[in-house]
């Protein structure tokens, strides 16, 4: 079986609305996305943010403008969701 494979499945992405590769950058994306939107505001935050019981955040690896982005992406992910 060739890594990765010639024709990887195809999923339905809320964010980018159309299908995309299990495979692709738009779908690493959405998981995580989606992964953040699930967890209490609490914990999110803490992820997100960092140093709680001397763990660092997303914002400690990534940075202050992706930890942005991600917020961002999150309000739209749970507004598209949320959309009859």
């Amino acid at each position: 079986m060739p890594f990765p494979p010639d024709s990887p499945p195809h999923v339905y992405s809320i964010l980018a609305g159309r299908e995309v590769s299990t495979w692709s950058e738009e779908w690493k994306i959405e998981c995580e996305v989606r992964f953040l939107a699930g967890l209490p505001l609490g914990q999110r935050n803490d992820a997100l943010d960092g140093v709680k019981d001397g763990l660092k955040g997303m914002k400690a690896f990534r940075g202050d403008a992706a930890v942005a982005q991600l917020r961002a992406e999150i309000d739209r992910y749970a507004m598209l969701k949320a959309k009859p």
